[in-house]
C-alpha cells in the first residue's frame, strides 16, 4: 500500500503554485521581504487612524493653562 496520495510531488507543486491564491500569496511574500508592501486592499479600512500630533500638543498646551 503506497503512503502518499500524490505520486508526483513535483508536479503537485507547480499545480498549487499556477492557484490564484498561492501565486497572489506568493507575491506578498515577496513584497513584505523587499519592503514594497503597500496596505491598500479591504484590510486598511480597519487599520488605526494617523495620529494627529498637533491635537496632542493642543491638548498639552490646554492643561498647562
Amino acid at each position: 500500500m503506497p503512503k502518499a496520495v500524490v505520486e508526483d510531488w513535483d508536479e503537485f507543486r507547480a499545480f498549487l503554485a499556477a492557484q490564484p491564491l498561492c501565486k497572489w500569496s506568493a507575491q506578498k511574500e515577496q513584497e513584505i521581504a523587499s519592503g514594497t508592501l503597500h496596505n491598500s486592499g479591504p484590510s486598511s479600512i480597519h487599520a488605526a487612524p494617523k495620529k494627529n500630533d498637533n491635537a496632542d500638543l493642543a491638548a498639552a498646551l490646554a492643561s498647562m493653562a
